[in-house]
């Protein structure tokens, strides 16, 4: 007969190392690192721009107060509202501890700019709810450190920047421009990280202009008898009509004033022509006015092209019997601009 046994140290070694096992286990649980989730919960919308026909225009969005203000260059807003950028960072905890640190926070511009926008520049920023810990990094670093986020909470800040919008000479495409910011934390002690990206966005419009294709001109008349009539020049199609006896002759060639309008595709505007004007000469003479464009003109083509619109201006001149012999001439303006 054999008898077996086990020798009391093996067992005792036996429980030592399963209780070394479930100490392992305890320490390992209790380092589970704060989970941070970072996201650009409002973007910068600096709406519709008229960009400048040469060079950039630099536009600054205040964090504190969202106010938008230009710094340099000749675009336009469409709108004066303000806006501002807001990051929330959000914070997960696993176990006790988790959380409880400062986070360091860097901001920098991402990527590559799309449309006519530039680089994000002089980025800045200001608190929400979340509480500024110590002071900022060095300026324009984008760098500081913030109080701890809590177990399971979120904390906002506010970022503004300086957004550049290159000009009609730029060779860059009308459209949406957008502009975008990354954000990176990482918490002290643990080294836990998150990382998200805001936008500045807008909707870039090539600037609105006007020439003139030609002038309007009444032509060579002849007075009534007697009383008054006038000589009509139409704005749809230039051509000359006369009333009361005003005689009108062939040469020079009568015309309307032709106008043509180049912006950006699809885009309303509106056409503003003087009511009357006076033409000076032997005596004074009131032109009353007339223009082609009826309702709300569209340039041609859509957003992202290049459009184009052509109307005309004519009108009517009063003659009279008594009016003078002699040359005529006088000026007006025709201005447009974007609804």
């Amino acid at each position: 007969m054999i008898r077996l046994f086990t020798p009391r140290w093996i067992w005792r070694g036996a429980r030592t190392l399963s209780l070394a096992l479930i100490l392992q286990g305890l320490a390992f649980a209790a380092q589970a690192a704060s989970s941070y989730t970072v996201q650009a919960t409002t973007n910068v919308d600096l709406g519709v721009i008229t960009s400048g026909a040469t060079g950039d225009t630099v536009f600054r969005i205040d964090p504190t107060t969202a106010a938008v203000t230009i710094v340099s260059g000749t675009a336009t807003r469409a709108t004066n509202s303000s806006t501002r950028a807001m990051v929330t960072i959000s914070c997960a905890a696993t176990v006790a501890g988790d959380c409880t640190n400062t986070v360091t926070v860097r901001l920098a511009s991402a990527g590559s700019p799309t449309g006519r926008a530039r680089a994000l520049s002089r980025i800045s920023f200001t608190m929400g709810t979340a509480a500024l810990s110590g002071p900022p990094g060095p300026p324009g670093s984008g760098t500081f450190t913030i109080a701890a986020i809590g177990a399971n909470s979120s904390k906002t800040f506010f970022v503004g920047a300086d957004m550049g919008i290159g000009g009609d000479d730029s060779g860059l495409a009308t459209g949406l421009a957008e502009a975008d910011f990354s954000v990176n934390t990482t918490e002290a002690t643990t080294g836990a990280v998150g990382a998200g990206t805001g936008r500045f966005l807008a909707t870039v419009i090539r600037s609105i202009a006007i020439s003139k294709i030609s002038d309007l001109v009444f032509g060579r008349v002849a007075t009534p008898a007697s009383g008054s009539g006038v000589v009509v020049i139409d704005a749809a199609t230039g051509a000359q009509s006369s009333t009361n006896g005003v005689a009108t002759f062939a040469n020079p060639a009568p015309s309307r004033a032709a106008f043509n309008v180049t912006g950006e595709g699809g885009q309303a505007f509106s056409v503003t022509v003087p009511a009357s004007f006076v033409m000076s000469g032997p005596q004074s003479m009131t032109v009353t006015t007339t223009s082609s464009v009826t309702g709300s003109p569209l340039l041609s083509g859509s957003l992202g092209s290049a459009g184009s619109f052509t109307f005309g201006v004519g009108g009517s001149a009063p003659i009279s019997s008594t009016t003078l012999n002699g040359d005529y001439a006088g000026s007006f303006t025709v201005t447009v601009a974007y609804n």
